[in-house]
């Protein structure tokens, strides 16, 4: 749909007005926002398998990952605070943006933080926010993500931050088991949610997973993909099956078929289809051929 005019209400933040009320609106932040204890924080999040995903595969394991909305990381940091009070119109949210759609880091308490629901929205929309919880995620647990640079502090950061909740959590209580809460008809829902839309299902877990293969190259996956793009020249000509095989065992790749066959097949369980094959020669499956070029050029 194309309209003759469009109206973002993020423009708001660029005004004058805004820019007045932006360090007021930082110090209220600061003084109500509430934080972890810093002896309660591990170097893991607290469940290690769950990350958001689309409202439509809430509840689904997707290679081995369940998909959350927010509710495990609200889950988390609240019993982390305290397992007794009650937090009403407290919203939580995420230090750095979009590590929610990351397992390592939805429910890792250095990520999470309860802002008022008034002014949650500033976490997400407003950079100045944004820079100042990261810096102060930082200054309380000394944490960032791995694929980040330390964060600096703010030209304005704040002086005043409230107080944490007195209250020892033995971390072993803040665990669950996740089966717990899903049923035998969920696993069901899950294959059949694959089976009816697994192209996109697969588009996705493709965009999620090859990301992190071309960096953090040694991974079985992430050496297959590099020889291929290699010889075919970034994904130009079709490169014959046997010689990429040939030189991924050269590179140290052991059971190449099967790793190879989950790379290329459809599967609930596969590492993520890139490949396409006709007539033993392999070229990349047209649905992600131009994210996976874009990565690589």
């Amino acid at each position: 749909m194309k309209y003759q005019e469009l109206f973002d209400g993020d423009e708001i933040l660029k005004s004058e007005a805004f820019k007045e009320l932006e360090k007021p609106l930082i110090d209220l932040i600061a003084r109500t926002s509430m934080w972890v204890d810093p002896g309660k924080v591990t170097n893991a999040p607290v469940y290690p398998d769950v990350k958001r995903g689309y409202p439509k595969q809430k509840g689904q394991v997707i290679d081995g990952i369940r998909i959350d909305d927010n509710t495990y990381a609200n889950r988390a940091i609240k019993n982390a605070i305290s397992k007794d009070a009650g937090f009403v119109n407290y919203v939580t949210c995420h230090i750095w943006p979009g590590t929610t759609y990351d397992e390592r880091y939805h429910t890792r308490l250095a990520n999470l933080v309860l802002i008022p629901q008034v002014v949650a929205a500033l976490s997400d929309h407003c950079p100045s926010v944004i820079d100042v919880l990261k810096y102060r995620a930082f200054e309380l647990y000394g944490w960032y993500p791995e694929e980040e640079s330390e964060p600096e502090r703010p030209d304005y950061y704040p002086e005043e931050w409230g107080e944490m909740v007195s209250e020892s959590v033995p971390l072993s209580d803040m665990e669950c088991n996740l089966d717990e809460y899903f049923t035998e008809d969920d696993h069901n829902l899950e294959l059949e949610e694959y089976n009816n839309n697994r192209e996109e299902i697969e588009i996705e877990k493709v965009r999620r997973k090859v990301f992190g293969w071309r960096y953090k190259p040694g991974q079985i996956c992430s050496t297959i993909l590099d020889e291929y793009m290699t010889l075919s020249q970034n994904g130009k000509c079709p490169v014959e099956r046997d010689r990429l095989k040939s030189i991924c065992e050269m590179q140290g790749v052991e059971k190449f078929e099967g790793n190879y066959n989950q790379m290329k097949n459809f599967g609930l369980r596969n590492h993520a289809k890139v490949f396409q094959e006709n007539n033993g020669y392999v070229s990349l499956w047209l649905p992600v051929s131009t994210f996976i070029k874009g990565l690589y050029k």
